[in-house]
């Protein structure tokens, strides 16, 4: 019997690169797509992965990274990771930027796991993660695009996970607060006494998706603390509005 295959997009750095060396582990053949082919290529050397060099926010970046799964006859785990930042805070953010942000984040995922939804379904045990934002599930005036793209994402996923259960397929939200990557280093916040501890480091963030998942999909928050705004929004919208945004 072949490998269990997984797909990882955004894998060359952060939580994506975690949860992608962990499907090593198991034993999975994992395909690595990312736009940048100099990050990709030693990766790739040392993990023994497969790597597609794609812009998975275009039609043609997507259709090389489903040409590379389906050469592979099936795939097992499908992980939603890509992302992108909101660029500046606010409404400092021109509209071709904010399209790109919402492509990146929220649309490329709908229409990869479209495409590649046949091959889910005929696996035996197929398993999607999605990775969101604790942006995506309260409002923040200081994150605009990012949060909207995020709140997208997390409200398809959410209904996927509905969708997929009777199907036999897992999905696995994930809403992380603010974890260090590359990308998203937070050296302010670790810089201030009380908002540093609310910060954690890739491994633990994937500690905490990989025990979700073997539990049989959910949703994993990397920190109690962010579930808060989220409630506060939902049950009193307007206090929240008036003095937490």
């Amino acid at each position: 019997m072949s490998k269990p295959v997984a797909l990882v997009t955004g894998g060359t750095s952060g939580i994506g690169l975690g949860i992608a060396r962990r499907l090593i582990d198991r034993g999975c053949e994992v395909v690595l797509s990312a736009r940048g082919q100099d990050r990709l290529d030693p990766l790739v050397a040392e993990l023994g992965a497969i790597g597609v060099a794609a812009d998975v926010a275009t039609e043609e970046g997507r259709a090389a990274i489903v040409a590379e799964v389906r050469r592979l006859g099936r795939l097992d785990w499908l992980v939603n990771n890509a992302g992108a930042g909101g660029g500046t805070a606010g409404l400092d953010v021109d509209a071709e930027r904010a399209q790109r942000v919402l492509e990146i984040n929220f649309y490329s995922h709908v229409a990869l796991t479209h495409e590649l939804w046949p091959l889910l379904r005929e696996s035996p045990r197929a398993r999607v993660i999605v990775v969101s934002s604790s942006l995506g599930t309260y409002a923040s005036s200081g994150s605009i695009t990012y949060g909207a793209s995020k709140a997208a994402l997390t409200s398809w996923g959410r209904a996927l996970q509905t969708a997929a259960r009777p199907l036999g397929i897992e999905v696995t939200m994930v809403n992380p607060g603010p974890v260090v990557t590359t990308t998203f280093p937070h050296h302010e916040l670790l810089q201030h006494r009380w908002k540093g501890k609310l910060v954690i480091g890739v491994d633990r963030c994937v500690n905490d998706v990989m025990r979700r998942v073997d539990r049989g999909g959910g949703e994993v928050w990397s920190h109690w603390f962010y579930r808060l705004p989220a409630i506060a929004q939902a049950i009193a919208p307007g206090t929240y509005d008036r003095f937490l945004v």
